[in-house]
This record gives structure tokens, C-alpha cells and sequence, in this order.
């Protein structure tokens, strides 16, 4: 596997949540808001990320910013062990750890980190139908999984650090409650939409450490253009503003490659 055909040919296990559209758009994210501050280029950056499963996101983050030094946590070790052979077949292991930790319980000691990005899991437990592979459900519904990530990141920033994640626009409520209890000021919002004229259906937020909660509120980014023909059809902003989201379509053809 080489960078230019990221993020086909990652190893997924197995009955594993498969990465998708979320984790490309997280790592597109994060690396523009790094690149705004200066940071992650030439001058070197810490970044984690918690519940980083094979390392998409994680991985996308450091081919863009090669001054980052990136620590994924992960609590389980078939994941883990798929991020680090990820890691090693992009020739990023030297700057890219990946490590079995549970996000509450906790990361090891790798000092303050200048940004943390998740895609935590979303569902409540006991809600929505439950998926028959065990390693899937984990991913889906963890109890309510907001406030644990937020205070994980909370604790792993440095002062004014950043952290970046990515939501259904449906836990709009409950994550904003979960990054008021840990102290992090959310400053941006980013809709992403299906189509021009429907409702946004994710979020991208960016929060930051030792800052108010003045929220803005970006224009919405639409992902596909109306198409008469097969399959998805981006639209050049959501390509300019996430390249590898044409490379993930290819990326569906190959026996490890994403899955929607």
C-alpha cells in the first residue's frame, strides 16, 4: 500500500466496524485546522486519537501533516494490531503508535497533546436494532459515550490544545452537555449534508481547551450532486474539501477496503 491509494488497502478485521465516510472526514477536519494554526507541517505537533479502530483517520492526519507525531488509542486489540500493520504499510510507524488502551481508563503517559480527534460511538445502549457481530456493536453503542471521550480529551490537551470529532446532527444536545462537563469551549461547526437543500445529517466540531463556548456556525458542506447516473456523485467541494472521498469509492471494490 502506498499514500497515493489511501485509504484502499487498509486491513479491517474481520466482523469489525468498518471505516467509512466519517473517519475520512474527520482526518480532512483536523488537518485543515492544524494547517489554520500553523502547526503539523514543519513544525512538530502531538495528536491522538481515541477509539482510533484501524487507524483511518489517524493515519490520513499524519500522510498531510508530516511534523505530526500521532497515538491512537484503541481497546481492541484486533483493531490494534490492524492499525499497526496499516501503520507499517504506509512507512508511518516511525511517527505513528498505536496502543490498547480503554479511552476512561485512560492513555499512556505521552504528555500534552496539541489536538485529539475521535468518532466516538454514537448509539445509547438499548437503543436502535443491535448488530449480530459483537466487535460492531462495541463501536455502535457504549452507554453514553460523549462525556467519557470529551473528558479523555479534556485530560490529554494542553492549554488552548484542540479537539476535533464528528457527530450525528441528531446528538447535537448531547454533545455540546458533554463538552460543557469537561471544560472544553466548542468554536466551530460544520454541517455536512447529503444533498443542496436537505438537512444536515453530521456534524464536524472543533472544541478547545481553556476557551468559552462561542460556537461558529460554517456553511453547510454537501457531499453529492444530483446524479442520473450509478453510485456517488461528489460535489467539488466536498472533494476539494476531503480528496480521499473518491479514492473510498474504489476502496469498496477491494477485499480490506471500506465498506459504507
Amino acid at each position: 500500500m502506498t499514500a497515493g491509494r489511501f485509504p484502499r488497502g487498509l486491513v479491517q478485521p474481520e466482523g469489525a466496524y468498518r471505516f467509512g465516510l466519517e473517519a475520512l472526514l474527520l482526518a480532512a477536519f483536523a488537518v485543515r485546522t492544524m494547517r489554520e494554526r500553523g502547526r503539523g507541517a514543519r513544525r512538530e505537533a502531538a495528536v491522538t486519537e481515541l477509539g482510533a479502530g484501524c487507524g483511518a483517520a489517524l493515519l490520513g492526519v499524519a500522510l498531510h501533516l508530516p511534523g505530526a507525531r500521532c497515538l491512537g488509542l484503541e481497546r481492541e486489540a484486533a483493531l490494534v494490531e490492524a492499525a499497526r500493520a496499516n501503520a507499517e504499510a504506509l512507512g508511518l510507524s516511525g511517527r505513528v503508535r498505536f496502543f490498547a488502551a480503554d479511552v476512561g481508563q485512560g492513555p499512556p503517559d505521552a504528555g500534552p497533546q496539541d489536538m485529539v480527534l475521535a468518532n466516538p460511538p454514537w448509539g445509547q445502549a438499548g437503543r436502535g436494532r443491535p448488530s449480530p457481530s459483537p466487535l460492531r456493536e462495541k463501536a455502535l453503542r457504549a452507554g453514553d459515550a460523549l462525556p467519557v471521550f470529551c473528558a479523555a480529551a479534556a485530560r490529554l490537551l494542553r492549554h488552548k490544545g484542540l479537539f476535533c470529532c464528528i457527530v450525528p446532527a441528531s446528538a447535537l444536545t448531547r454533545i455540546c452537555a458533554a463538552l460543557e462537563g469537561a471544560r472544553l469551549g466548542l468554536r466551530r461547526i460544520l454541517p455536512i449534508r447529503p444533498h443542496s437543500g436537505e438537512a444536515a445529517h453530521r456534524l464536524l466540531l472543533l472544541a478547545q481547551q481553556g476557551a468559552c463556548a462561542e460556537p461558529e456556525l460554517r456553511p453547510p458542506l454537501t457531499l453529492h450532486r444530483r446524479s442520473q447516473g450509478a453510485g456517488p456523485s461528489w460535489t467539488r467541494a466536498a472533494i476539494a474539501f476531503c480528496p480521499w472521498l473518491a479514492a473510498r469509492d474504489a476502496a469498496r471494490s477491494t477485499p480490506h477496503g471500506d465498506a459504507p
